[in-house]
């Protein structure tokens, strides 16, 4: 059975859900920090996110090329981070006024621009110290704290039971966590929330294996079975051409395209051309229809059907393939059988993919702020 677009995300591509990207927030923002005396010169608070968010987008782009579309079709990276950063980054002036912070308005574009020049190699390792001195916190080891932003030198705010936490330095392979920030460099927190290294090129992927190192995407995995997939080249998987056969397992199309089923055992098909609104279509990865439209198949989910507008927020959820493939319009997300406007923090929320900052406990948190 085909799983959602969404689990696919959330399985294969572990990007895409904000966890791992908000560790590179970490670099310019979501490891929020700083604040000195005095007017603000250079790049503000304020406009913090927005530019946060453009540098990130450019570097998943040059990263993952059309991965964001695969799994976010319909909706714009530079949006998502934009909303996402101003919520974790709330909080950061009341650390600035208190003095937990020192924010470095005019070093916030050489922050930026050494998160750019390291590209793809950067997601998975710390901050520049470019953006340390940007972003300053000023609390020691063992001191308290409510963001990662606060703690001073190779510290995050480590959280037991309640707020405030304190700042203790970074998790080694084997530790506990809740986000890849809070792991030592070159490690990620896996699903079981240990820090791990994440598997290279070739090598099995989640289902009990780690995920994938940044650049690679996990290809075959087989939730049903238990069966774990394999990390493959983003470059190599985005492929196939019109007229080439494809399959979760790789290659997939390239941009513009999408895998037309032909088989569900094993799940293969056909890159072709991606349809026009209101057009016959096709079960497929991604969809055939355009980004605010869905193919609504009959009951035999191989044969012919037609592009649908996907519905909008108060309308109940279409299904696509698979028992659990709910869709819902851009910006929107399946809630109890009800498409709802994504989340900001503070809203209520049933799963995490509900949320922008794709952090659900009983209401929309951010990924690293003290709760």
């Amino acid at each position: 059975m085909l799983r959602s677009k969404q689990e696919i995300a959330m399985r294969s591509m572990r990007l895409a859900p904000m966890v791992l990207l908000i560790g590179l927030a970490a670099a310019c923002g979501g490891n929020d920090t700083g604040s000195g005396d005095g007017e603000v010169t250079g790049i503000t608070v304020e406009e913090l996110p927005a530019a946060y968010a453009e540098t990130l987008c450019d570097v998943l782009t040059s990263c993952v090329g059309d991965l964001w579309t695969f799994f976010r079709p319909g909706e714009d990276c530079v949006k998502g981070f934009t909303v996402t950063a101003e919520e974790e980054l709330s909080t950061l002036p009341t650390a600035i006024g208190a003095g937990r912070v020192k924010y470095h308005g005019d070093k916030v574009q050489k922050c930026l621009d050494d998160v750019a020049a390291r590209g793809c190699s950067g997601l998975g390792q710390r901050e520049p110290e470019s953006c340390r001195a940007a972003i300053e916190g000023t609390v020691a080891a063992g001191g308290d704290c409510e963001l990662d932003s606060e703690c001073s030198g190779e510290q995050y705010c480590k959280v037991g039971g309640a707020c405030p936490g304190t700042c203790s330095a970074y998790e080694q392979a084997g530790g506990k966590c809740t986000s890849n920030d809070h792991c030592a460099s070159g490690l990620k927190c896996s699903t079981a929330g240990f820090c791990v290294a994440p598997a290279q090129q070739d090598e099995a992927c989640n289902q009990g294996e780690p995920d994938c190192a940044d650049g690679l995407i996990c290809l075959g995995e087989d939730a049903a079975q238990k069966a774990p997939g394999t990390c493959r080249l983003i470059e190599d998987t985005l492929s196939g051409q019109a007229g080439d056969a494809c399959s979760l397992a790789g290659p997939l199309c390239a941009g513009g395209l999408a895998c037309e089923i032909k088989t569900v055992s094993p799940l293969a098909g056909e890159c072709i051309p991606r349809v026009a609104a209101g057009a016959a279509c096709h079960a497929a990865f991604p969809d055939e229809c355009p980004d605010d439209q869905y193919c609504l198949l009959p009951a035999n989910p191989l044969d012919a059907g037609t592009c649908t507008d996907k519905p909008k927020a108060g309308e109940p959820c279409a299904k696509g393939v698979g028992a659990d493939a709910n869709i819902c319009a851009p910006y929107a997300r399946c809630d109890a059988g009800v498409c709802r406007e994504l989340a900001h923090a503070g809203e209520s929320c049933s799963t995490n993919a509900t949320c922008y900052s794709d952090h659900c406990d009983g209401a929309c948190v951010t990924a690293n702020a003290c709760q």
